[in-house]
């Protein structure tokens, strides 16, 4: 190397540490309270750890939503949600489209299990926590293209609602027996 490169290295490395030791990354700087970083970070993690306590606890009496009339909100994480679990596990072999556990929704994307003109939509909206009938409900969708741009869709009959909703009550009802076991 000539001693001309030596020398812009040099330079280019002591801009380098200039420049990074000047970043706020690595001072300790102060907020408008007063506080460092480091004291901020502490007191967010005390506050998202307070939170997680807190839905946790709200969870076991209420509704994935909250209730209605000024009650407390509460929730239900989505790993500890039978009801939810059961939905993905029945629904595992057609595509989704939305999955949205806070607004209580699974909708899957038009489906057909062979090459067809038919094709099927299901939409699973969460009422509850609990596992019963009235936790769930169903809608589903049938549409049939005679050509790439001539679709007609309808909704599929109760009957078939009703079975889609007694394969997840039947899977959740399941998940909870075992859930219950091992506590």
């Amino acid at each position: 190397m000539s001693n001309k490169n030596i020398h812009i290295s040099k330079f280019i490395t002591i801009l380098l540490i200039l420049i990074l030791t000047s970043c706020s990354y690595f001072k300790k700087d102060k907020n408008a309270e007063g506080k460092t970083n480091e004291q901020d970070k502490v007191e967010r993690k005390k506050k998202i750890r307070s939170a997680n306590i807190d839905e946790k606890v709200n969870a076991s009496t209420g509704t994935i939503f909250g209730e209605l009339g000024g009650k407390q909100n509460t929730f239900q994480f989505s790993t500890s949600n039978v009801l939810w679990r059961a939905s993905l596990s029945t629904l595992e072999d057609i595509p989704l489209l939305e999955v949205d556990y806070s607004g209580g929704m699974i909708v899957t994307d038009w489906y057909s299990p062979k090459l067809s003109n038919e094709s099927i939509k299901i939409v699973v909206n969460f009422l509850d926590n609990e596992v019963k009938a009235t936790s769930i409900k169903i809608k589903t969708f049938k549409k049939k293209c005679i050509d790439f741009n001539k679709c007609e869709t309808k909704k599929l009959s109760q009957e078939f609602n009703q079975k889609i909703k007694a394969n997840i009550l039947s899977k959740a009802r399941e998940l909870k027996i075992n859930d219950d076991k091992k506590k």
